[in-house]
């Protein structure tokens, strides 16, 4: 049974994961709003007694996520310690990475005397292990993602006075591919842009949360690291919270270009985008705040508590405990990354002349020439 044609599975996948998220005893601190995003995968249970489709649906949170900031270009490490995109969805998907990379530890790591069986993934005829048949990963955000995916939206209920100031600015010309920085030219659809900030802040290079679903949908989000031993994972579903009804239309139009049909005749993966009542606690609508948490929330299903990140570092750690223990591997993040090459042939076809996201902002060149443990290579 695909997800789409049971509607009612969202809505209990969303109060399962707002049931997990409070069950954290977390919250914002002064009443400051923040986006919550989460991982989860959905199967059919099937009825042993008959060997047929039926039973119960089931739903896995694997990760969850809050956070609205990311770090100014000026201010990205030379070391590498710093996380620089701390928007929920990206902090959700590095959550749900390390539950499946977990999970195949786990899976490796059975004796075989009450072994365990995964119930969610299993090992392919290729080599790397993929969900099972009839498990499908989905993403919820709390509200519309950053980018392409709600400049109609933001269009459509900003105030007199911003749309006025919009109108009357007047933006630089930009090649078709180009990124558009934040918020600017709302206007320019179907474009790559960066993180949002305001116009007098230092920019970022961190790509908007719509530029970076995109991307997943083409390549999966497992990453090139986890390439390696996983097969390409794509979200079958987004579920969005915090849309009203008369704005769906324009909001869905919005996803589903941003998501997947800007990309043109690039093979991608289109999921089905689903709007949500359930409001989230710590949202901008429900508390009426004006000002956004610094802090970010990141948890994996199945592994260590919870951790709260600020300006890219765990909370609590002092500098001089920033950095793991050294390796004698003498590799650096970015050879490592290299190395799975089929990705990477991928992705260079997405993010290079001519594919459709050749204005993307690659960071990948700083960090040749650090090692695993940001030390400069000699």
């Amino acid at each position: 049974m695909h997800l789409d044609q049971n509607p009612n599975l969202y809505d209990a996948a969303v109060i399962a994961i707002l049931d997990a998220y409070s069950s954290f005893s977390y919250k914002p601190q002064h009443s400051q709003w923040t986006i919550l995003a989460s991982f989860f995968l959905t199967r059919r249970r099937s009825t042993p007694s008959v060997g047929v489709e039926g039973g119960e649906d089931e739903i896995k949170v694997i990760s969850l996520a809050t956070g609205t900031k990311c770090l100014p270009t000026n201010r990205f490490s030379p070391r590498g310690e710093t996380v620089h995109d701390c928007h929920a969805e990206v902090l959700a998907r590095r959550s749900a990475l390390r539950w499946f990379l977990e999970e195949i530890l786990r899976i490796c790591s059975s004796d075989g005397v009450g072994s365990f069986c995964s119930a969610w993934i299993a090992l392919g005829k290729d080599g790397k292990y993929a969900p099972r048949k009839g498990v499908h990963l989905n993403l919820y955000v709390s509200t519309l993602p950053c980018g392409d995916a709600s400049m109609g939206y933001l269009a459509s209920t900003q105030d007199e006075t911003m749309a006025a100031m919009k109108s009357s600015s007047v933006f630089p010309e930009l090649e078709s591919t180009a990124a558009s920085r934040g918020r600017d030219d709302y206007a320019r659809l179907g474009v790559l842009r960066t993180k949002p900030g305001r116009a007098d802040s230092p920019p970022t290079s961190c790509m908007s949360c719509s530029d970076k679903i995109a991307k997943w949908n083409v390549l999966g989000i497992q990453g090139a690291l986890g390439s390696n031993f996983l097969s390409p994972l794509y979200i079958e579903a987004v579920i969005i919270g915090e849309v009203p009804m008369n704005l769906r239309t324009i909001a869905r139009d919005d996803c589903e270009r941003a998501f997947w049909r800007r990309l043109g005749e690039f093979q991608v993966q289109r999921p089905i985008i689903h709007f949500t009542d359930l409001p989230f606690p710590h949202s901008r609508s429900v508390l009426g705040s004006s000002t956004s948490c610094n802090e970010s929330l990141c948890w994996s299903a199945d592994s260590q508590p919870l951790e709260i990140l600020i300006n890219g570092l765990k909370r609590g750690v002092s500098p001089k405990h920033r950095y793991r223990e050294k390796s004698s591997d003498s590799s650096t993040y970015f050879q490592a990354k290299l190395a799975s090459s089929d990705y990477q042939i991928a992705k260079q076809k997405l993010l290079k002349e001519p594919g459709p996201f050749a204005g993307w902002i690659v960071s990948e060149s700083h960090w040749q020439q650090f090692d695993i443990n940001g030390e400069v290579q000699s």
